[in-house]
């Protein structure tokens, strides 16, 4: 035993402390070592997501310029579903050969085949009567009110005087989460949830019935291309035309597209109504909306875009990632 002043201290407890400092030490060391480790870890798997989502990003990217070349490529004489744009979809299953560990998916879609409700109300601010019986149309084949056409023409037109089913100013700012109408053409497709009466069943629809949304545009000139246009758009375009007659559309051009619109007479029924609706129809389209994913390892990256054909090159309308 050693006496240090007053206090005795025995050599054993000495070495008892100084064991239980030096364990103490080795448990924090370890423990940091630990963590630093889980730490590293952490960053190199992030770097990894990182780089692994950067290089999808980019894949999916190279798939919307080579669907932008199969658009500017194409003959602009007319445009069908049997032309090369139109077969992105199964052209992208062999991107695989392009891309080490990636690939894309995606379709091209011909904005000329869906309904510009844009086209409602002229510059003027004048109502198109024609586009709105055509919409109204639409509605009731799809198995919607028809009615909601009075809330949709009071949010185009430029003025507040309101239809008798319609909704101006004094409603919309009423709401709960108040907003202006905006008396004038839409500026996005998802614009037409915010007009009265425009509910998410009557837009993307139910298990009875189709969405209004998968039918409209605002990019396109207003008239139909008959050589892509599904049957509830042909079907809206007249009264006098049903099922039948636009399924025999499907038909014709399914073996000889439409190389211009004097084409469709040729097609039984469509002679008598030829004139009639021959202001709305085309056969070509310089609008293209493009869908792309691009797959990286376990990595995904979503494009989509809208382009418009300007001679042998087109221009970005639309450009969303994510």
């Amino acid at each position: 035993m050693k006496k240090v002043g007053s206090v005795s201290i025995w050599p054993g407890s000495q070495r008892g402390v100084a064991m239980v400092l030096t364990l103490l030490i080795l448990t924090l060391l370890v423990a940091s070592s630990l963590e630093l480790n889980r730490a590293m870890r952490v960053e190199a798997n992030l770097a990894g997501n990182f780089r692994d989502l950067t290089q999808a990003s980019y894949i999916a990217q190279s798939g919307v310029e080579i669907a932008r070349a199969l658009i500017q490529q194409d003959e602009p004489s007319y445009d069908a579903l049997d032309e090369r744009w139109a077969q992105f979809e199964i052209l992208a299953v062999f991107s695989s050969q392009l891309f080490n560990e990636g690939h894309f998916t995606g379709q091209i879609t011909d904005e000329g085949a869906k309904f510009n409700p844009n086209g409602l109300i002229d510059s003027y601010g004048i109502e198109n009567l024609k586009k709105k019986n055509q919409l109204e149309r639409l509605l009731a084949i799809l198995g919607h009110d028809p009615q909601k056409m009075d809330a949709v023409l009071d949010w185009l037109d430029p003025d507040d005087h309101k239809r008798p089913l319609g909704a101006e100013r004094e409603y919309y700012m009423n709401l709960k989460r108040p907003y202006a109408p905006k008396n004038g053409p839409l500026d996005s497709w998802g614009e037409f949830l915010l007009i009265k009466e425009v509910d998410l069943a009557t837009f993307f629809g139910t298990d009875e019935r189709e969405g209004l949304g998968k039918y409209l545009t605002i990019y396109s000139d207003g008239k139909i291309n008959i050589n892509t246009a599904s049957i509830p758009v042909l079907m809206s375009l007249s009264p006098r035309v049903d099922q039948p007659m636009a399924q025999a559309v499907l038909d014709y051009r399914t073996k000889k597209p439409f190389r211009q619109n004097e084409d469709l007479r040729s097609v039984p029924g469509w002679g008598q109504i030829y004139a009639e609706i021959s202001s709305e129809i085309t056969v070509r389209s310089n609008f293209f909306s493009i869908g792309v994913l691009g797959y990286y390892r376990d990595a995904l990256a979503a494009v989509q875009t809208v382009v418009k054909r300007e001679g042998r090159k087109t221009r970005v309308l639309f450009w969303k990632a994510g």
